[in-house]
């Protein structure tokens, strides 16, 4: 089958960026929001960005709806907002009975394992599978396409082909709690945060030493602020308890203390930094209220790359082994969402001399003085 008419549900900035994506690359598209302004507002930016190219004979073949039976025709719809479960399940309901019966289903599907969102949803096992849009989704090429063992081979060849033609590079991996990009960020986080915590440096000091020796774009803190602290926290979380509570993913009590102050990072203007007009102007205060130990002991660039990478290699073997996703996807995945220059199976390659583990003592935990 070949895909031409695209509905998106959910005039988010995912939803938006996505749309505008289709719509330059020549598809029909139709963007659903159930709130007028959120969907005004949306369509409004598509506009000032089409005009700004010169391309505004485009906006012809883009329709803002508030009613659900108009993705009649449409050959797939992709869910873009974080909806409840309860709601989910009510416009999915709504959806069954409108589209046509070869449209393709992608649902929205990061942390939460697609098969839970089936059940819940109860949409037709076959054309249906997950889309995890990396952000910011009009630059990052990376999307996560996840398939059930019931989603059909034609119609996942032909959400992959869609992608692909709207400049997209699909890795596709098995359902799983996290897929690979939040799975990962977990180790990556929270081994920045036992560094935080056990006095190895302040949250810069952390960040630059990480960036230094990885080449990343960004550290830990830095990633996480731009996610959003309560966004991550939830994240973890749930992977957490959906692993069996692995000691290896605890929570942060320190992150999740932020959370509770209101502090989530860049979109509040604080969390481990304070920003303003969205860049980094200080780091906040109140951490040393938090961390018992903030920046006392003296610790080396290659000591915190290693402690940090340490954990999200292991992490990645293990996700291997579980999905049965190669090693090739697994790279893809983490270079492209964290822009990253290397996967985690090539820094353990070619760093392996930083990352071998050293003989702690007791005179190295600041907990025995």
């Amino acid at each position: 089958m070949e895909i031409k008419a695209v509905g998106v549900m959910g005039a988010t900035t995912t939803g938006a960026g996505a749309a505008e994506l289709f719509l330059k690359n020549g598809f029909q598209v139709r963007l659903y929001d159930d709130f007028k302004d959120s969907l005004n507002v949306a369509l409004a930016k598509l506009q000032w960005s089409l005009r700004k190219e010169g391309r505004e004979e485009l906006l012809g073949n883009i329709e803002g709806i508030q009613d659900i039976s108009k993705f009649k025709g449409a050959d797939i719809v992709i869910e873009t907002a974080g909806k409840s479960d309860e709601e989910r399940r009510l416009y999915f309901k709504k959806l069954k009975a409108h589209i046509d019966p070869g449209c393709v289903i992608a649902a929205r599907c990061d942390v939460r394992p697609m098969k839970e969102i089936l059940e819940a949803a109860d949409l037709p096992r076959e054309r249906s599978m997950g889309f995890n849009f990396t952000k910011p989704v009009r630059s990052n090429q990376l999307v996560e396409v996840v398939r059930t063992d019931k989603t059909g081979d034609e119609y996942l060849e032909a959400a992959v082909a869609l992608l692909r033609k709207i400049g997209k590079i699909p890795v596709l991996t098995k359902d799983n709690p996290g897929q690979i990009v939040e799975r990962l960020t977990r180790p990556f986080t929270l081994a920045a945060m036992r560094l935080l915590e056990s006095g190895k440096g302040h949250p810069q000091e952390i960040d630059e030493a990480f960036k230094e020796i990885s080449g990343a774009k960004a550290g830990p803190f830095e990633t996480a602020d731009f996610a959003g602290l309560d966004s991550d926290c939830a994240a973890t979380e749930y992977i957490y308890q959906a692993l069996g509570k692995p000691e290896r993913l605890t929570p942060s009590a320190s992150q999740q203390r932020l959370v509770q102050y209101g502090q989530l990072g860049r979109k509040a203007t604080i969390g481990f930094y304070i920003y303003e007009d969205g860049q980094i102007v200080g780091e906040n205060p109140i951490l040393p209220n938090l961390v018992k130990y903030l920046g006392l002991k003296k610790t080396s660039k290659e000591e915190i790359f290693a402690e940090i990478m340490r954990p999200v290699i292991e992490e990645a073997k293990l996700l291997a082994a579980e999905v049965m996703a190669s090693e090739y996807d697994i790279e893809t995945a983490v270079k492209l969402a964290f822009n990253w220059p290397k996967g985690p199976f090539a820094y353990g390659r070619d760093l392996a001399h930083l990352l071998q583990k050293k003989v702690v003592s007791e005179f190295d935990k600041l907990d025995t003085f």
